[in-house]
């Protein structure tokens, strides 16, 4: 498993905005791409934050999804709301 993380720094008043932008994404396109697994959308409770986990079965799944264009889209108007900050890491460990 391959985890996607973004973390953007967001104007506090545009937080919800950003958050309401990235739940509709994932809705709309990543959760049909192959690979997908499950999104979670975390907000600062300070509203300058807001982080994107979205988990897939393999890197190469995540990756063909942001060379899609309709992904691509909600990318591109994130980052007008918001600085990002989007990285690919592997699962170290998981301790519940």
């Amino acid at each position: 498993m391959t985890t996607f993380i973004n973390v953007f720094d967001v104007d506090p008043d545009r937080q919800q905005e950003l958050v309401d932008l990235l739940i509709d994404g994932v809705q709309q396109v990543i959760r049909h791409r192959p690979g997908f697994i499950g999104s979670t959308i975390l907000a600062g409770l300070d509203g300058a934050r807001v982080i994107n986990l979205t988990e897939w079965e393999r890197a190469e799944d995540a990756r063909a999804t942001q060379g899609d264009p309709a992904a691509a889209a909600y990318a591109q108007r994130a980052v007008s709301l918001a600085a990002a900050d989007p990285a690919l890491y592997r699962v170290a460990a998981d301790i519940r």
